[in-house]
């Protein structure tokens, strides 16, 4: 059985079809510290945080394993040490801003209020999404097919983001006496809903340019869903 894609990078594989981007801007700033000194684990995490400002800076696509090596001032063969192509290196870029997104998790299930909660996780996830977009947007190019680097993050980030609105269901549930009989079930039904509300909303519009107006345009239909979601909880 195939698992459903995540909520957030799902909506980029559906979105990023339909964008098209060009040029470069300025070049990452190389690290001060000599890599060659570093221990294994913060050489790695210098790969990553390196290919990550250069995917953002120029876009996956454009990016080479050559210029990730130059921007750290190493070889070509000690940056394969580490990643033996850029699909892997791509995959833990994408790994680091899931844990990004996932620190600043705790805040949301201090909210108690079943609606706040769940705008705060939407209003959460479009900022990540317009921060990151020109690293995401990459799966376009991989929607075909994935290989098993990505699809192993895709169910990971799915079940991150059930859990996190289970919590906030249950909360729900103790402060504000919502009657829920399966938070987690009720949580995967949401997600699919926000997912459907994406495919709806972006799908049709082949040509056009996503910016942050259009995302913002999907919060504001997100959160309509959301209150009519709570609403019918509460009833």
């Amino acid at each position: 059985m195939i698992a459903p894609k995540p909520t957030f990078l799902y909506f980029f594989l559906i979105i990023a079809a339909l964008m098209q981007r060009t040029g470069r801007s300025c070049s990452p700033k190389r690290l001060q510290q000599s890599f060659t000194t570093m221990a294994q684990d913060t050489k790695r995490d210098a790969i990553i945080e390196t290919a990550k400002k250069r995917f953002s800076h120029f876009g996956v696509g454009k990016t080479t394993m050559n210029e990730i090596a130059d921007d750290l001032n190493i070889s070509k063969a000690s940056l394969y040490y580490y990643f033996p192509d850029k699909l892997n290196l791509y995959a833990a870029v994408l790994q680091t801003i899931m844990d990004e997104e996932q620190a600043d998790e705790a805040a949301l299930l201090k909210e108690k209020d079943l609606l706040k909660a769940l705008t705060k996780f939407l209003e959460s996830r479009t900022e990540s999404i317009i921060k990151n977009h020109n690293i995401i947007e990459y799966l376009r190019n991989l929607r075909a097919s994935f290989p098993p680097e990505l699809e192993t993050l895709f169910t990971l980030a799915r079940t991150r983001d059930i859990k996190v609105v289970t919590a906030i269901i249950s909360n729900a549930t103790k402060a504000q006496g919502v009657k829920v009989k399966n938070a987690q079930k009720t949580a995967e039904l949401l997600i699919d809903c926000f997912e459907g509300l994406r495919h709806a909303v972006f799908n049709p519009r082949t040509n056009f340019t996503l910016g942050k107006t259009e995302f913002y345009e999907l919060l504001k239909r997100e959160k309509e869903l959301v209150a009519i979601f709570v609403k019918g909880l509460a009833s």
